[in-house]
């Protein structure tokens, strides 16, 4: 049989609790030892991408360059066609003006409810850097709608009013395993995997040059 090829060790750049469990779930099974930018606690650098993927690349080079360690990092956001592509970038920043998820989401209903227009997509971008500098990075979307109220149970981020194409309730209404599979994180994590770890090797070596990969579902 042959063995994935695994990194010794892998930090985490986010302080996020949640950002940082679903995302060493996901590289387990390809690396010896993870651990995060909040146990080690290092400072986490300002977003001041003009995209998902630079921010996920800023935060990944920061963290691997203050950990010597290779870093990965995710940035995410939902991007709503009737309000011009917003919360976009500021996605998080929402949130916080908002005091909480909860009430950004009240902000985006009650900005949307005299509109029919509700296509939207959730992106996440992940990027893998090394402490030289070098990184690659992989960006899932996911296409769907906006409900016209909150549900579901997992209420993460705009889930609860995120309807995925093809489905017929919010992302944060379905079974976690359906909601893990179709999550815009999975189909970057899935592109990473193909590119750094499904490959027959004992030890992995950073990229020559800076790649970027993009996936829509």
């Amino acid at each position: 049989m042959i063995e994935h090829a695994k990194f010794d060790e892998i930090v985490i750049a986010s302080h996020n609790l949640g950002k940082t469990r679903e995302l060493s779930a996901l590289i387990k099974p390809y690396c010896h030892k993870i651990r995060s930018a909040h146990t080690l606690e290092l400072e986490e650098i300002e977003e001041t991408g003009t995209s998902f993927c630079q921010n996920a690349q800023l935060k990944a080079l920061n963290i691997a360059h203050l950990s010597g360690k290779v870093a990965i990092a995710d940035d995410s956001g939902l991007c709503i066609d009737a309000l011009n592509g917003l919360p976009g970038l500021y996605t998080a920043r929402w949130a916080k003006q908002a005091g909480g998820f909860d009430g950004a989401i009240d902000h985006v209903l009650t900005r949307m409810a005299l509109t029919q227009k509700r296509q939207a997509k959730m992106v996440c971008a992940l990027s893998l850097a090394y402490p030289s500098g070098d990184v690659c990075s992989f960006v899932g979307e996911l296409q769907g709608t906006i409900s016209w109220r909150a549900s579901g149970g997992n209420r993460i981020g705009f889930e609860p009013i995120f309807i995925p194409l093809r489905q017929n309730s919010t992302l944060a209404s379905l079974p976690v395993e359906k909601r893990n599979a179709l999550h815009p994180r999975a189909s970057a994590f899935k592109q990473l995997k193909e590119h750094l770890f499904c490959k027959p090797a004992i030890t992995l070596h950073q990229p020559h040059s800076e790649e970027v990969l993009h996936a829509i579902v």
